[in-house]
């Protein structure tokens, strides 16, 4: 026998009314009430019913809004699946996702489009950006439009915000170095450092963790460069190829980025001279091709595709069920990958 709402108000004692807004955590009713209801219903074996949900929540269209640098960057392949993933589970419930890609970090196209999806109406905006005082006031700006703000895979310092769904960048780093401490701690080691952007706060974490594990094992270790790729394949070949002529003593490489893979990989078979061991950041094609050939010694990967569908998931709950102060963040973990597996 199905139990309805009215079933659920005779047996509580209160009206219909009364039970649908407890079971819809509205705030109107007590929390001692809601409570007893929640309960009563799962003892009665109540089943909620998706399909009027669903109705009504039609009428009630929430539209999340999305900006990803994603244009020319592989990476965010799997973050799209996430995402999409998500919106075909939620959509039924009045779920829509406005997803805006551009290309790369450009501080004057991320506020762009940051102002044209809180003028497009979206009552939640999910952002991958960039760590800067302009891209902090546009953020903040969006507390006045009562818009919360959940940020995606980089993490935007001092600004209002719901919370971040992304990786432990700086445990990411520490991880990298322990991996080259263990391979080849017996040596000193002459380290190049690629990042995407010095700006980017997840490149940068990385590196700090990087600094501070070789620097707890007591490593002989000294950092020859730190160069910027700007996340381009071929700025990437361009400014390691110009570092492996400068500092020809290189015998190690840490990309704290994933994106301009194929740049290193270009610029490390160019220089006929150099051995050199690699650790790379994330899992794309190119990455997977390069430590199957031996140029990558290992990968650290970072699950985006769980990245894109929490991130929705989580702005979805946030605005059905509207609460204040933050969500808790959902960390991703740090996967090591090396050639056995993609072979």
């Amino acid at each position: 026998m199905t139990v309805t709402l009215k079933d659920l108000s005779k047996a509580s004692g209160v009206s219909v009314g009364t039970v649908s807004r407890a079971l819809n955590d509205k705030s109107e009713v007590s929390a001692e009430t809601a409570r007893r209801i929640r309960e009563l219903a799962q003892e009665l074996g109540y089943v909620p019913n998706r399909a009027g949900k669903a109705l009504s929540a039609q009428k009630n269209l929430n539209t999340v809004g999305i900006l990803l640098p994603s244009i020319n960057g592989p990476f965010f392949e799997d973050i799209k699946q996430g995402i999409n993933e998500a919106e075909q589970e939620f959509k039924d419930l009045g779920l829509e996702v406005m997803l805006r890609e551009v290309e790369g970090w450009d501080v004057d196209e991320h506020v762009r489009t940051i102002e044209e999806l809180r003028d497009h109406g979206c009552k939640a905006l999910g952002l991958c950006t960039v760590d800067t005082d302009r891209i902090r006031d546009s953020i903040n700006d969006l507390e006045h439009y009562n818009i919360p703000v959940l940020l995606i895979n980089n993490m935007v310092q001092n600004c209002h915000n719901v919370g971040f769904v992304g990786p432990d960048y700086e445990r990411s780093g520490e991880i990298a170095a322990a991996l080259l401490h263990k391979s080849r701690g017996y040596m000193p080691l002459k380290i190049l450092i690629v990042v995407g952007l010095k700006s980017h706060h997840g490149h940068s974490s990385r590196v700090q963790g990087f600094m501070k594990e070789l620097e707890r094992c007591k490593c002989d270790f000294e950092v020859m460069d730190v160069i910027e790729g700007m996340d381009n394949d071929i700025t990437t070949q361009q400014v390691t190829m110009e570092a492996l002529r400068r500092h020809p003593e290189i015998n190690c490489i840490y990309m704290a980025t994933g994106s301009g893979v194929s740049g290193l990989g270009a610029a490390i078979i160019a220089d006929s001279v150099g051995k050199f061991f690699v650790i790379a950041c994330d899992e794309i094609y190119t990455t997977r091709e390069l430590v199957k050939s031996d140029i990558i010694d290992f990968v650290i990967c970072q699950e985006p595709r769980i990245q894109g569908y929490q991130a929705i998931k989580r702005l979805h709950e946030y605005i059905t069920k509207p609460r204040s102060g933050k969500m808790t963040n959902y960390i991703v973990g740090n996967i090591i990958k090396l050639k056995n597996h993609f072979e």
